[in-house]
């Protein structure tokens, strides 16, 4: 779900971390998605408490992003670039069964009841999710009255930031999209099912509901790998140094000696119990983790515990080729990559 669409050879999605900026530069070549290059640049020296609004944080970052370009050497001059989920809004809407044109007509009227702000300040992006409808025997079932559409809006401001940040560099903004879209492509694609997302970024973490391949539910809460940092240092009472030397090393904090606790955990997994309740009996394939704080040795089995659901690690390279010999420490680092090779996989696909 993407606010502005582009056409050129090469894909290039570029990713805004709290700590790093992240970059996939993906090639098609006989309709599969090839890594052609990827770069990261560390962004934690360039304010300690960044504000995203500050003048001089965006002009620190622009210098980033022109180092991490300087080192990339991208083919193409357009970026896919991904906002924030916690600064857009996705919901399923109920519309009235209509045409294509008459829904694109109706947007801008039935939007002003779920969007809480003024429609000259937000972008709005649309995709009709039923098709027609039919039994398993291939035959058309009769026609509902009504059909889902799923809304997603994000403020103008965004846009113009991440227009900004781009404005001294020699690569353009082609295309934007909510982080968790491009999550969805990159981990789940098109696998029939439903699916929970839970990405462990540095400071946030996403949960998000895929249902075959499509983003229905998208949710926030600031907790992320610091945190999980913090409460390492403090169970342990060691440096923060030493604390993410241990979870490097593959250290498991959820069992024996070394077992601590991790409050910022059992929010998360409250507030997946949240998303979960509202879908009620509707069945859930596997909870997901993907991101940066995935990594932490014995989360899955901690998830899989209090939801009770299968949950397995998300892997973006598997919808990519990529040869392990020459690409580097992506294999390592994919979880991390997770929504820049999501935005360049979102060309690839729009072209087959």
């Amino acid at each position: 779900m993407s606010f502005f669409s582009s056409n050129s050879g090469y894909s290039l999605g570029v990713d805004f971390g709290t700590q790093s900026i992240k970059a996939v530069e993906l090639k098609s070549v006989k309709g599969k998605a090839h890594l052609v290059n990827y770069a990261w640049v560390n962004v934690t020296n360039v304010k300690e408490v960044p504000d995203e609004y500050d003048n001089d944080y965006a002009k620190r970052l622009r210098d980033a992003l022109s180092a991490l370009f300087a080192q990339m050497k991208p083919h193409t001059k357009n970026a896919t670039v991904a906002i924030p989920s916690f600064n857009g809004l996705v919901m399923i809407v109920d519309f009235p069964r209509m045409s294509e044109k008459d829904v694109a007509n109706a947007i801008k009227f039935e939007s002003r009841k779920y969007i809480p702000a003024s429609l000259d300040d937000v972008n709005v992006s649309w995709e009709i999710l039923d098709e027609d409808d039919k039994d398993v025997k291939g035959d058309k079932k009769q026609q509902k009255n009504t059909m889902k559409v799923l809304l997603v809006a994000a403020p103008k401001s965004e846009v113009q930031y991440y227009d900004g940040l781009f404005k001294d560099v020699d690569v353009k903004i082609t295309s934007l999209e909510l982080e968790s879209f491009s999550l969805a492509r990159s981990v789940i694609g098109n696998a029939d099912g439903r699916f929970l997302l839970v990405d462990i970024g540095a400071k946030t973490t996403n949960i998000v509901l895929v249902d075959k391949g499509i983003v229905h539910v998208n949710r926030s809460v600031d907790i992320g790998g610091v945190n999980i940092t913090n409460a390492i240092m403090k169970g342990m009472n060691i440096s923060r140094e030493k604390a993410v030397s241990l979870k490097e090393s593959g250290e498991n904090f959820f069992t024996g000696a070394a077992k601590i606790g991790f409050p910022s955990l059992n929010a998360i997994a409250n507030e997946i119990k949240r998303v979960l309740a509202v879908q009620k009996s509707d069945k859930i394939e596997a909870l997901v983790l993907c991101g940066g704080g995935s990594k932490l040795v014995g989360l899955a089995e901690y998830f899989n515990q209090i939801t009770g659901l299968t949950v397995t690690t998300g892997n973006p390279l598997s919808h990519i080729v990529h040869d392990e010999q020459k690409s580097g420490r992506i294999k390592e680092l994919g979880g991390a990559f997770a929504v820049a090779i999501g935005l360049a996989l979102r060309d690839i696909q729009e072209k087959k």
